[in-house]
């Protein structure tokens, strides 16, 4: 063995969790101080790695956040249940469950910079924003197929309604609530959905 290959053996082992974790750290601490109080050291400390592992991958805090905000994209696998409201519901379980984690408020954050500074969040959000529309239009798309919805259902307002209200619910509750809102989900969820069916006059298919 080279006297190189015998110091890299005696060096410290790579960090297969490296990546995954200041992404985490910098999800949630972007969602705690915004983006002017968000640097690349917070990160560090935050996700307990070095400093010099951390800039060898991201040499600035614009190419931090916009890879972990990647994590907040919609599943790239489309629900399809073979019924409208089968789809919504599993749609706003996923809604709810991001919008009860730090992933939420990061994207929150990141919708309200972006009007103020589009340069850095503006290309990912648009991204983020056609990502939903297509998958809002495909599900939509599906229904009226089927003769579940009127022919014109808009895939958009069904979408952003069902968003909009799930994440109003979040942060109207108070934090000592959200434990308890978590629980109830499920219920909350269906409430939502079945509220939104209605008023696009929803017809269930039939089975034969």
């Amino acid at each position: 063995m080279s006297e190189v290959s015998q110091r890299r053996s005696r060096g410290r082992p790579a960090d297969p969790d490296i990546d995954a974790r200041v992404l985490q750290a910098g999800v949630e601490l972007f969602a705690e101080v915004g983006w002017k109080a968000f640097n690349l050291d917070g990160v560090a400390r935050r996700a307990r790695v070095g400093k010099a592992a951390l800039y060898r991958r991201w040499p600035s805090k614009e190419k931090l956040i916009l890879d972990a905000l990647e994590q907040l994209a919609l599943p790239t696998v489309e629900f399809d249940t073979g019924s409208l409201r089968g789809d919504l519901l599993e749609l706003g379980r996923y809604i709810l469950s991001v919008n009860l984690s730090a992933t939420g408020l990061t994207g929150l954050r990141a919708a309200i910079e972006a009007k103020r500074d589009p340069g850095v969040f503006g290309d990912r959000l648009e991204r983020m924003v056609r990502e939903q529309v297509t998958i809002g239009r495909n599900m939509i798309g599906r229904a009226i197929e089927r003769g579940e919805v009127p022919t014109g259902t808009s895939s958009w307002l069904v979408f952003n309604a069902l968003m909009g209200t799930i994440q109003n619910r979040v942060l109207m509750t108070p934090a000592d609530k959200l434990p308890a809102l978590e629980k109830e989900g499920d219920a909350l969820v269906e409430t939502i959905v079945d509220f939104l069916l209605t008023a696009v006059h929803y017809t269930p298919r039939t089975t034969p």
